[in-house]
């Protein structure tokens, strides 16, 4: 190995029978308080700002309803409920109810909190119980703020607008407005020059200066926000200040690695630097209350960047030189280091940069050390939580920021090169060794800093038949390429190697490479195609083999049932499928079976197999509840540490009972009860949603709840569901 060659450098780097749990999440129910009466209306307008895109807990935009009301209304009454396309992530108590998401009023002397609580349900708030009084003007207006969404849900880089849908007992002039709109707002730039194979000196007292001085080498780090306030100190409802996750691998035993404990950003008094990203070498100095970006270092946070408090800066005058830094502590030569906004402006675009200090004693054999970055904290709690933090973020690795800095052409980044010699196509006999393509891929490095390249193949047919001399590498290689032909059946077979690497303006560079393979033998014969088998047809809710209902969900078992095109015919008409798998397949009974047919015959047709026809018993209704289906007025599930209260409303969600049948309900004996809505569920294909009243006088604890239909003159119940109540 060359005497300055480099050695160590960092770079970038729903079960388909489970109905009850599908249903609480795809639900959009009419309230069940009466619409207000009157000459009343809402004028609806949101303030929608952008928010990040990588988020799973954004705050959106207020949403404001200037209602009008008639001189001789006394009170607004009833629900209000936001539905949104993303999941609420607000902070919730043990009862759903949103920590910092509020309903505020103003009669004309400004908004205040009507004290009314918000309850979080998947991607709904809801406002219960609302009994405001409207002043002697008629004009009381309202405002829901802080609601929080998980916009990592969204997909694109471009701001993605976010709409919020309104349900509320007022007319409004509109019931979707515009909240939010979801952006990527997280770039960066990791960048570094390598270290010689003579070592990475260290000086006697770590300080950001004395390391400079040192020539300790170093690596530097970029982030830089696409939208304002991107990156902002901790707010209102927060656990934290927006964080940033460094992670670092693959570096050699005797690595040290040292981080500053502060970084000032560009808008700084003087930004701190590395001075390798067209900036020169500087030590941050921040003046204190300046409302300028600066990060702290984190201690005692865990990997994903969750807990922990960020240091505390240096007691003395202002400004402050920012010179202390601290280790960053490896394992197996990896290890972490968390960095949180404790200042910042709000308005403006901001980016800061910082060294990774490496020190090294000597290289005793080559090594490529890897560093990742990411917004902090990372978590995979996707829902509204009690103890998940605020904010928080999905896993998602940064795009180069240069194109915001404007330094895409900077000669200090690495650019790819790459050429090719030969054809790159070869001709080999099936069942054939290990056997070279007559080709060769040259790498180069045009640019500044260490070129780091990766190859990755994209099989156009058949997997796995080329190897590559080298997969990844730095700076100037030569690659070769062989085929392994294995059991590559005769034929004609292509790939495209993809070269990859080097600064923000690089551009990947495709070789095709194409295999010609003939026969050694006369190919096998095809295997035989699976033989599609029905084992039962079961209502979808009991899970019992039972009359089946036109318009009904049903489920069919059975073995060989996936494949790419799946049907499923009652006497020849189609169902519609809303799942399936090998063994399991989810339908409609079609609705345009004549209520009047008291059988069909079934077949399940895979890819062209057709399995044999199963005859299925008809009935014009047969209710079923769906295990789970049935939620207390509240929207909690009825269990026995949830029973429901006398005098409210249970929520029932059944299949079999076609619109045009009369329905009642019972439980525990009493029949007859009060009805506020049956029929089909908003939304939900071949479910219905029936709204009955738990009548008083019922015995406390368990009871059956049964749902009967009578159609074509006759009637039909569904099995005893088991209730409670008290």
């Amino acid at each position: 190995m060359a005497k300055n060659s480099r050695c160590v450098r960092f770079f970038s780097a729903l079960s388909a029978i489970r109905w009850g749990a599908l249903l609480i999440g795809a639900l959009a129910i009419p309230p069940l308080a009466p619409a207000q009466t009157g000459p009343a209306q809402c004028a609806v307008s949101s303030s929608p700002p952008q928010i990040r895109a990588e988020g799973v807990a954004e705050r959106v935009g207020d949403i404001f309803l200037q209602c009008s009301f008639a001189s001789n209304t006394a009170t607004l009454s009833g629900i209000l409920v936001v539905y949104l396309p993303l999941t609420v992530t607000n902070a919730v108590d043990a009862n759903n109810v949103a920590q910092d998401a509020v309903l505020l009023a103003d009669s004309g002397g400004g908004y205040v909190p009507t004290g009314i609580p918000g309850v979080v349900m998947g991607q709904s708030l809801s406002f219960y119980g609302i009994n405001l009084p409207v002043p002697a003007s008629g004009k009381l207006n309202l405002k829901i703020s802080s609601i929080r969404v998980n916009a990592n849900q969204m997909a694109g880089a471009a701001p993605q607008p976010i709409y919020a849908n309104l349900s509320f007992s007022v007319a409004m002039n509109q019931s979707q407005v515009t909240v939010a709109y979801a952006v990527k707002s997280l770039y960066a730039t990791l960048y570094n020059t390598g270290i010689t194979c003579l070592g990475s000196p260290l000086p006697t007292t770590i300080g950001v200066t004395n390391l400079f001085a040192a020539g300790t080498s170093l690596a530097s780090t970029r982030f830089t926000e696409a939208i304002a306030g991107a990156f902002r100190p901790r707010g209102a409802g927060d656990s934290n200040g927006t964080r940033f996750a460094v992670r670092y691998s693959g570096a050699p035993a005797n690595t040290q690695l040292f981080l500053p404990d502060f970084v000032s950003g560009s808008d700084a008094l003087v930004p701190t630097s590395g001075g390798d990203l067209g900036t020169p070498q500087a030590v941050g100095q921040y003046a204190r209350g300046s409302g300028t970006l600066l990060l702290a270092r984190v201690t005692s946070s865990d990997s994903s960047g969750t807990g922990g408090s960020p240091m505390a800066l240096p007691a003395g005058p202002s400004p402050i030189l920012l010179d202390s830094a601290s280790s960053v502590p490896l394992t197996n030569g990896a290890g972490y280091a968390i960095y949180e906004v404790i200042d910042g402006n709000l308005s403006t675009i901001e980016s800061v940069q910082f060294p990774t200090f490496i020190g090294l004693s000597s290289v005793t054999a080559a090594a490529v050390a890897q560093e990742t970055v990411s917004y902090a904290p990372v978590s995979s709690v996707s829902a509204a939580s009690q103890t998940a933090p605020v904010p928080r973020f999905g896993a998602s690795q940064p795009a180069s920021d240069c194109s915001i800095v404007g330094d895409c052409t900077a000669n200090y980044f690495p650019s790819l090169e790459v050429g090719t010699s030969g054809s790159f196509q070869t001709t080999i006999v099936a069942g054939s060794p290990l056997t070279q393509v007559p080709g060769w891929i040259y790498i180069g490095n045009a640019g500044g800093g260490t070129l780091i390249w990766t190859i990755t193949v994209n099989y156009q047919n058949g997997s796995d038949w080329l190897l590559l001399g080298d997969t990844s590498g730095q700076n100037s290689a030569t690659v070769g390429v062989w085929v392994k032909p294995g059991t590559l059946a005769a034929g004609v077979y292509k790939a495209n190697l993809v070269v990859s690497g080097g600064g923000p303006l690089s551009t990947p560079v495709t070789v095709p490479v194409t295999v010609t393979v003939t026969p050694q033998t006369a190919p096998p014969p095809p295997p035989p195609a699976p033989t599609v088998t029905v084992t039962s047809v079961v209502n979808a809710a009991s899970l019992l083999v039972v009359p089946l209902v036109p318009g009904s969900l049903a489920t069919v078992m059975g073995s060989n049932l996936a494949g790419k095109v799946v049907t499923v015919t009652f006497d020849g008409t189609p169902a519609t499928l809303l799942y399936n798998s090998a063994t399991q397949i989810n339908l409609q009974v079609p609705a345009s079976l004549s209520p009047s047919k008291t059988s069909a015959s079934l077949v399940v047709t895979v890819d062209g197999v057709s399995s044999s026809a199963v005859t299925v018993a008809l009935a014009p209704a047969g209710p079923a509840i769906f295990t789970g289906g049935v939620f207390n007025q509240d929207w909690s599930p009825n269990a026995p540490v949830s029973p429901a209260k006398a005098g409210s409303w249970l929520q029932i969600f059944a299949t079999g009972i076609p619109a045009s049948a009369q329905v009642t309900v019972q439980i525990g004996g009493q029949g007859g009860l009060s009805l506020s809505y049956a029929g089909p569920a908003p939304g939900i294909t071949g479910v219905q949603q029936i709204n009955a009243l738990v009548p008083n006088g019922l015995t406390a604890g368990a009871g059956a709840l049964t749902i009967c239909a009578v159609a074509s003159s006759q009637q039909f119940c569904s099995p005893g569901y088991t209730v409670y109540v008290h």
